[in-house]
C-alpha cells in the first residue's frame, strides 16, 4: 500500500500542470483493458473490455471494439479515454481506477458474449469469461491504419470481413457509422450492432438487396446474405438518421462517393473498407535524433547510453519493455510500455548519430519485442502483435494478430512480460498472477502464472510450465533452455530464477492449474536475497568471443537493483542448481531486457522504471561494452563432494588463496507459504528464525581447508558438512597474482550434493 501512495503521488495529476501521460499522443486507437460505464465495483468482467481496442472517431467521439469477441462494446461522445492504471497514473485498483475507462457520453453499447454468428447461436461457447472465441465462430486478424482511420479486420466463421467505423457530428444528432466489406461466403452471418434497449435507430446502405436489421435476445443484428464476392454495406447508428445515408461524411473520411461494386447494388457506398488497406500515408516523417554517452570508468566493461529521445512531437513517454536487433545490427526496434514502437539507428562504437524513428503506436501495455527475419513481433497483454509496413516506409500499415489467444482478466497485475524464441522458431513469454494485496488473488485465468509457449506459425498457444507470481523476464539459451525469474511475493519468500521444463511447477500455488494442488514445486537454479534483488529481469545468453572470458555463459538482470548478475549453473544428477555472482555496473534505468548485438559483439539492455526499482531514469537503452582489460570474477562453481569448485577467471595468490581467514561462508532457509516475502531460518533447525528480510546474516559454515590448482585458477573449499540450502553466501576475499584485490561475493542454491566423485 506504501508503494502505491508512493507511485501516485508521484506521478499525481495536482503535481503537475498536465500529467505526461495525459499529454501524449498515442495515435488513432489506444488498445487496453476499458471500464464501462455500467461497470459495477470496477473489476467485474461483464462490465470490463477486456482486450479493447478504442479508436478515436475525430475530437469528440470513440469507439471500443473487443478483439476477444469482435464485437463494438460501445460508442460514446464528448472524450475518448480517461487514462487510469499502472502504465499512466500509477493507480491499482478501484476506486482510483485500474485501467482506462470511458470518458464520455455513451450512445450505444453491447453486454459480454459474441459479436457475430455464422449459425444463429449467440450464447458465449467460451468456458471462462476470458480469451478469445472458438476460431470456427470469430477471429479477430488485425488491423490497418491509414492516417488517422483504422480497419478492422476478422472473421466470422469462413467468411472475411473489414469492418471501417466512422462518426458523424451531424444536424440531426451524432451518428457513429460502420463500413463493412465481407465476403465471399458459402452461408449466412449475422453481426451484433448494439443492444436492443439502446434508445438509437439502424439504418443500412449498399450491399445485398436482402440484407435484415432485426432484434434477437435483446440484440440488434445484421444479417448479411451469402455472397460469392466482396460486398459492402454500411450500418448508422444514431437517435435520429436521414433517409439517405451517402450525404454523411465520417470524421476524417477522404473517399467518399466510391461506387459500392457488391452484387445487386448499385447505390453509392459512404466509404470503401478496402481503400484504407493500401497507399498508406506517411505518419510519423519526423525523426529524432541524439547523442550517445560512452562510459568512461576505465574498468574491463563500460556502460554506454544509447541517449532515448524523451523530448518528441507526441510526447511519447519513452520506458522501454522490449527491443531486439535486425539483421545489420546498425538498427534495433524498441517497444516503450504505454504503447510505441521505435526504431533506432547508427549503433555504431562512437553511438554519436543516433535517429529514432516512431513505427507503431496504441499497443497494449508491450513489455517484450522480438525480430524474426527483420520482422518485428510485439508482445502486449492481449496478444502477439506482428507489424508488417506494406509500403516501404519504416511505418507499421497492418498490426497482425499472430496469436492472441491468451487470456486476460481485469486485473492490474497480470502483466505479459518478455519475447523470446528458441532454435526451432517457437515463442516463449511469461503472464503475471492476477494479485490483489498481499495475500490473496483475484479471480484466475487458464493463462495466469505461466510460461507459454507459441508455434512458429502463430497458430497455437499452449502452457509450457505453471505456478509463477510476477515473471518479469526470461531467456532461451542456443540449445532452447528455457528460463524465467519470479519476484517476491505470496508463496514466493523471495526472488528467484527457474530453469524451467516442460510441464514443470514453480512454486505459486494459486497458478499451479492442476488438481490436486502440489505440495512441493520444482526448485529454482538459485534465490536471490531481497537485497540483492528485489526484483528480477530477464537472462541473456553470452554469443559472442568478443565479451570477455563469459562465452556460452548466462546473464541475469535485476529490475529492482539495475543490476547484471553472471549466472553460475551447476547440475547434480539431473537437479539444477547455482548461483550468481553480481557485475561491478550499474545502470540509469532498471534491467529488464539484454540482447547481444551479432554485429559488434556487445551486450545491450533496456529498461523502464514503475515501481520498487533503484532506477533514475524513466527508460534507458544501454550498451555493456568489454574493452579488452583483464576482468576478474569467478568463471564457473560446481558442488562435488565434500564441498566447491570454483574457478576464477584470472590467477590468484597461493598464500591468500590457502589462508581460512580470506572466507566467510553462511547459508539459510526461506519459507514457502502464503505469506509475502519470508525471513530467514536456520538450515540446522527449519522451525527457528535466524533473520528478518533482507538480512545478509546467516548461519557459519564451516570451512575445514582450500585446494588451489597449479595454474592459480581453481579453487576446491573443503566443507565437511556441507548441506543442500536454499541460500548460501560464499564470500572471500583473495589477492591476484598479478597484483590486485580480488573480492567475491556468491549468492548460490544448493538443491542436490553428489554423492561420489565424478
Amino acid at each position: 500500500m506504501i508503494r502505491t501512495l508512493l507511485f501516485a503521488l508521484l506521478y499525481s495529476p495536482m503535481l503537475l500542470a498536465q500529467p505526461r501521460w495525459e499529454l501524449m499522443d498515442y495515435g488513432p486507437f489506444l488498445s487496453s483493458s476499458v471500464t464501462m460505464p455500467w461497470s459495477v465495483g470496477g473489476e467485474k468482467p461483464e462490465g470490463i473490455t477486456l482486450k479493447g481496442i478504442t479508436l478515436k472517431l475525430g475530437t469528440n467521439a470513440a469507439i471500443c471494439f473487443d478483439t476477444d469477441l469482435c464485437r463494438y462494446s460501445g460508442g460514446w461522445t464528448g472524450g475518448w479515454l480517461q487514462l487510469m492504471g499502472t502504465p499512466f497514473d500509477g493507480t491499482h485498483r478501484p476506486p482510483q481506477g485500474s485501467r482506462p475507462a470511458v470518458n464520455g457520453k455513451l450512445a450505444f453499447h453491447s453486454l459480454v458474449g459474441p459479436g457475430t454468428s455464422s449459425s444463429g447461436q449467440w450464447t458465449d461457447p467460451r468456458p471462462e469469461p476470458y480469451g478469445p472465441l472458438p476460431k470456427a465462430w470469430a477471429k479477430y486478424t488485425g488491423l490497418y491504419v491509414h492516417g488517422d482511420r483504422v480497419t478492422l479486420a476478422y472473421t466470422v466463421g469462413d467468411c472475411a470481413v473489414l469492418d471501417l467505423p466512422g462518426f458523424v457530428d451531424d444536424p440531426l444528432g451524432p451518428i457513429f457509422l460502420r463500413t463493412l466489406t465481407y465476403g465471399p461466403c458459402n452461408k449466412p452471418i449475422e453481426i451484433l450492432i448494439c443492444s436492443a434497449d439502446d434508445p438509437v435507430q439502424v439504418k443500412t446502405q449498399g450491399g445485398p438487396s436482402n440484407v435484415i436489421v432485426t432484434k434477437t435476445d435483446g440484440r440488434v443484428v445484421l444479417r448479411l446474405p451469402e455472397v460469392t464476392k466482396p460486398s459492402t454495406i454500411t450500418v448508422a447508428i444514431g437517435a435520429t438518421l436521414p433517409e439517405d445515408l451517402s450525404r454523411l461524411k465520417p470524421v476524417g473520411a477522404r473517399l467518399i462517393g466510391e461506387k459500392d461494386l457488391s452484387a445487386g447494388s448499385s447505390k453509392p457506398s459512404i466509404e470503401s473498407p478496402g481503400l484504407y488497406t493500401k497507399n498508406f500515408p506517411t505518419r510519423f516523417a519526423q525523426k529524432v535524433q541524439t547523442k550517445g554517452t560512452l562510459g568512461n570508468k576505465g574498468g574491463a566493461y563500460e556502460v554506454d547510453l544509447l541517449t532515448a529521445p524523451d523530448k518528441n512531437p507526441w510526447n511519447s513517454w519513452m520506458r522501454f519493455g522490449g527491443f531486439d536487433f535486425f539483421a545489420d545490427g546498425t538498427r534495433a526496434a524498441v517497444c516503450t510500455w504505454n504503447g510505441d514502437v521505435w526504431v533506432v539507428s547508427g549503433i555504431d562504437e562512437s553511438l554519436q548519430n543516433l535517429s529514432w524513428q516512431r513505427v507503431a503506436t496504441g499497443l497494449f501495455q508491450p513489455l517484450g519485442l522480438k525480430i524474426v527475419k527483420d520482422q518485428v513481433y510485439v508482445l502486449g497483454r492481449d496478444q502477439i502483435t506482428r507489424l508488417q509496413d506494406l509500403n516501404g516506409d519504416g511505418e507499421a500499415d497492418f498490426y497482425k494478430a499472430f496469436n492472441n489467444d491468451l487470456t486476460a482478466t481485469p486485473n492490474f497485475h497480470e502483466f505479459v512480460m518478455d519475447l523470446q524464441t528458441d532454435p526451432e522458431g517457437n515463442f516463449y513469454f511469461t503472464k503475471g498472477a492476477p494479485l490483489l494485496g498481499t495475500d490473496y488473488f483475484d479471480p484466475i485465468s487458464a493463462h495466469n502464472g505461466c510460461v507459454l509457449q507459441v508455434s512458429p506459425d502463430g497458430q497455437t498457444l499452449k502452457t509450457y510450465a505453471t505456478g509463477l507470481r510476477a515473471p518479469n523476464g526470461a531467456g532461451v539459451g542456443p540449445q532452447g533452455q528455457v528460463t524465467c525469474s519470479d519476484n517476491e511475493g505470496i508463496w514466493t519468500p523471495v526472488c528467484r530464477l527457474n530453469w524451467v521444463k516442460p510441464g514443470g511447477f514453480y512454486g505459486t500455488l494459486g497458478t499451479a492449474h492442476r488438481i490436486p494442488a502440489p505440495t512441493d514445486y520444482d526448485k529454482p537454479l538459485c534465490w536471490f536475497p531481497f537485497a540483492v534483488d528485489n526484483s528480477s529481469g530477464g537472462q541473456v545468453w553470452v554469443t559472442s568471443k568478443r565479451w570477455g572470458p563469459f562465452e556460452g555463459e548466462m546473464l541475469h538482470m535485476s529490475y529492482g537493483k539495475c543490476t547484471l548478475f553472471h549466472v553460475l549453473k551447476d547440475e547434480v544428477d539431473g537437479q539444477v542448481q547455482g548461483g550468481v555472482v553480481q557485475f561491478p555496473l550499474k545502470f540509469e534505468s532498471s534491467a529488464m531486457r539484454g540482447r547481444f548485438n551479432s554485429r559488434d559483439g556487445q551486450l545491450y539492455v533496456a529498461g523502464l522504471k514503475g515501481w520498487q526499482t533503484t532506477a533514475v531514469r524513466d527508460g534507458a537503452l544501454h550498451r555493456v561494452r568489454y574493452t579488452g582489460k583483464p576482468f576478474a570474477s569467478v568463471k564457473s562453481m560446481h558442488v562435488r563432494p565434500g564441498g566447491l569448485e570454483i574457478t576464477l577467471t584470472m590467477p590468484v595468490e597461493k598464500g591468500s588463496a590457502l589462508d581460512l581467514q580470506n572466507y566467510n561462508l553462511q547459508h539459510w532457509n526461506y519459507k514457502w507459504s502464503e505469506k509475502y516475502g519470508s525471513d530467514l531460518y536456520s538450515v540446522r533447525d527449519p522451525s527457528k528464525i535466524i533473520g528478518k528480510k533482507g538480512d545478509l546474516k546467516g548461519e557459519a559454515v564451516g570451512l575445514a581447508s582450500v585446494d588451489l590448482s597449479p595454474d592459480g585458477h581453481k579453487l576446491f573449499l573443503h566443507i565437511p558438512t556441507l548441506t543442500p540450502a536454499m541460500q548460501m553466501l560464499t564470500q572471500f576475499n583473495l589477492k591476484l597474482a598479478q597484483g590486485g584485490d580480488l573480492p567475491v561475493e556468491i549468492y548460490h542454491t544448493i538443491n542436490r550434493i553428489p554423492t561420489k566423485k565424478e
